[in-house]
């Protein structure tokens, strides 16, 4: 079988880890440590509207390298361990899918795209905890996974509503200037 998507997913993640170093050096470099990224908006109804946005400050480039830093190695590591599983190229899709939603959660500007991402992060969680459905104990690791995972989204979006009803804003630098 074919170990073109290990190759290709340590490739792509080798960029990102190059890209994440010149973010952190960039961003170390830039004034108040920041580089600015517009944002999109991208839903608007009334006065409100949602705009999807990205943060690079020093936590989140330091973060991204963690995050590009672990998830290679992961990667390598599974390039050998999982090359004779007939699931190889779905393992490779799940795990592409974790680390793009975690980077996508380090990086989300508003609390509503973090919790877009969250979600991400515990769907590629409970796919790679199940990965062999066919078993019985990771069948059901995966199904108490999912369990406890939707409390916790339930706290992070309670949390999330609360912290709006209070300040009237999902942007996460501006709850931080609120300094609440």
């Amino acid at each position: 079988e074919s170990k073109v998507a290990g190759y290709i997913i340590i490739t792509a993640l080798s960029g990102s880890l190059a890209l994440s170093i010149w973010a952190l050096m960039a961003v170390m470099a830039a004034p108040h440590h920041e580089l600015p990224i517009p944002d999109i908006s991208w839903i608007a109804i009334g006065e409100f509207t949602f705009n999807l946005g990205l943060i690079m400050d020093s936590l989140t480039a330091v973060m991204l390298v963690v995050v590009t830093v672990v998830s290679l190695m992961i990667q390598i590591y599974s390039q050998g361990y999982m090359h004779r599983d007939p699931g190889y190229h779905r393992y490779f899709a799940w795990m592409s899918l974790f680390t793009t939603a975690m980077i996508g959660l380090v990086m989300a500007n508003s609390l509503l795209l973090a919790f877009v991402f969250w979600e991400l992060v515990g769907l590629g969680s409970y796919l790679l905890i199940g990965f062999w459905f066919h078993r019985p104990a990771a069948a059901n690791a995966a199904k108490k996974a999912f369990i406890v995972t939707r409390l916790g989204d339930f706290g992070f979006l309670a949390a999330i509503l609360v912290l709006y009803y209070n300040t009237g804003t999902f942007d996460i630098a501006e709850l931080h200037s609120l300094a609440i």
